[in-house]
């Protein structure tokens, strides 16, 4: 093996460590923006009593800002003291289940009788006001939690935390749309609840998650390269890593420090073409006998169509960007057919539908695979050229030559 092939190894075996996309962000350094949530946190965790549950749609982040809660909490002199613990939930957990991995984490005793009945609330409360430094506990995954007497006892813990003022602090995660959905009717514990939604990231986060993971590794990306993953990731920072890793691949291989936009073209398509669990989706979704089916466009459209903040859109949404797509206008009937489809067993179901008819607002129903269907629609050179311009030009507020400096 020669020198040149030693060092392009060694770059990809970094650009490997700083772009994650099949793992959460572990080290505050490799975490980019956030920083309303951050400051939410960290003020619930100050205030006494209070705690927290962080929620939001699959592959936004929310992992990844419970790894770093360390890092963010409570920083030291010289250094950042470990003082929390994760564990994550499974549909078989119990309410004892749960504490016992909760207790394995923190080094304490766990009492043999939990192997036969539930700990009660009080229990846990007495323990965890003896727990020292304070720690913070995340309870990751916490919508996989189906046991409603688990469900139960978890929202009198909180409370009995809360109105016992142990400062040892809860924060429960979970995919969501509301807290409701994650602690159902126990509106008592609400008061002690901190409630931090984590929505998509904006795209100049996006942006500035890209420029320094480049940093990292002694690249640069070009300005047209960096918005066409931007918009490419749709606000996930599970797209933006793994575009971001194949792209910087591909410049090393050809002996590049800038990644270009050809790079990140031909990342889209090696995405769209390995195997992926949003591969098997989108064909079962998109594939039919006739040739002339218009499925793979019309699931662009609802890829590319506005949406609001919970994800949702609407047919109306819909007519924009499938006429750009198509070259011609279409209205709602010509695609109806199309949407209920795609919320049938038959085509997955890929979407979701809520709301009454005439009314009717739909979203994916795997976030990952909006920006799947419009790579792959790209791919398929199902989007002109002209509407791609307009798709990817960069956010004229935003000053990307001086992001990539600072």
């Amino acid at each position: 093996m020669t020198p040149n092939q030693d060092a392009k190894l060694g770059k990809i075996a970094r650009l490997n460590e700083v772009f994650t996309p099949s793992t959460p962000i572990s080290k505050r350094a490799a975490f980019a923006g956030r920083f309303e949530q951050i400051m939410q946190i960290t003020g619930a965790v100050s205030q006494p009593g209070r705690h927290i549950v962080l929620y939001g749609e699959r592959g936004v982040g929310k992992t990844s800002l419970a790894n770093i809660l360390s890092e963010l909490l409570i920083p030291t002199e010289s250094s950042f003291r470990e003082y929390a613990v994760r564990i994550n939930c499974s549909v078989d957990d119990k309410f004892s289940s749960v504490w016992t991995r909760i207790f394995t984490e923190l080094g304490l005793e766990v009492p043999t009788e939990w192997a036969y009945g539930s700990p009660s609330p009080d229990e846990i409360r007495q323990r965890l006001a003896q727990v020292e430094p304070p720690m913070v506990i995340v309870i990751d995954e916490y919508d996989r939690l189906d046991d409603d007497s688990a469900l139960s006892l978890m929202a009198d813990t909180i409370k009995s935390l809360s109105d016992h003022t142990v400062r040892t602090k809860l924060v429960l995660v979970g995919v969501s749309d509301s807290i409701e959905q994650l602690i159902g009717e126990h509106e008592s514990v609400r008061r002690a609840l901190e409630e931090v939604n984590m929505p998509r990231m904006a795209r100049r986060e996006i942006a500035e998650l890209i420029i320094d993971g480049f940093r990292e590794v002694q690249m640069v990306i070009e300005d047209n390269a960096l918005g066409r993953i931007a918009r490419l990731a749709e606000g996930l920072p599970t797209y933006a890593h793994a575009l971001s890793l194949r792209a910087g691949t591909l410049a090393i291989q050809d002996d590049e420090d800038h990644i270009n936009l050809g790079h990140v073209e031909r990342a889209a398509q090696a995405l769209v073409a390995s195997p992926h669990s949003s591969k098997s989706a989108y064909l079962t979704a998109t594939q039919s006998p006739r040739p002339e089916n218009l499925f793979a466009q019309v699931l662009a459209a609802c890829a590319l169509a506005e949406k609001d903040e919970l994800g949702y859109f609407t047919p109306a949404s819909m007519k924009e960007p499938l006429s750009a797509i198509m070259g011609r206008t279409y209205d709602i009937p010509a695609f109806s057919r199309h949407l209920s489809e795609f919320i049938s067993d038959a085509r997955g179901p890929v979407l979701q539908r809520k709301g009454e008819p005439r009314k009717y607002r739909y979203r994916f129903r795997d976030p990952l695979m909006q920006p799947f269907a419009i790579m792959a629609a790209l791919s398929q050179q199902l989007i002109p050229a002209a509407y791609q311009q307009s798709l990817f030009r960069l956010d004229e507020d935003v000053d990307w030559n001086q992001l990539i400096d600072s």
